[in-house]
């Protein structure tokens, strides 16, 4: 079976560039401090628009990848209504 290149490692802000507002799917990935306070690098293995798209593309690698990153790069959207009355 041929191998499949999980692509360059990219900064969080990179892949955010490449893929706005997508969802991505990450393979070794490299995180600031202890706490994994911010995302330094990481391997795209999938993206897309829909949130299942990373998900599906990234199959071949669970076996090769312990942990998979699956994440947003567009602005955090919330309801626009609250679900606590004040």
């Amino acid at each position: 079976m041929t191998e499949i290149d999980p692509g360059e490692p990219l900064s969080w802000a990179e892949i955010c560039q490449r893929y706005p507002e997508q969802w991505v799917a990450l393979v070794e990935m490299e995180w600031t401090g202890d706490d994994e306070d911010e995302l330094l690098t990481a391997r795209v293995v999938g993206h897309g628009l829909r949130r299942i798209d990373p998900l599906l593309q990234a199959r071949p690698f669970r076996e090769r990848y312990r942990s998979i990153g699956h994440f947003f790069t567009g602005p955090i959207r919330a309801p626009v209504g609250g679900f606590f009355a004040p």
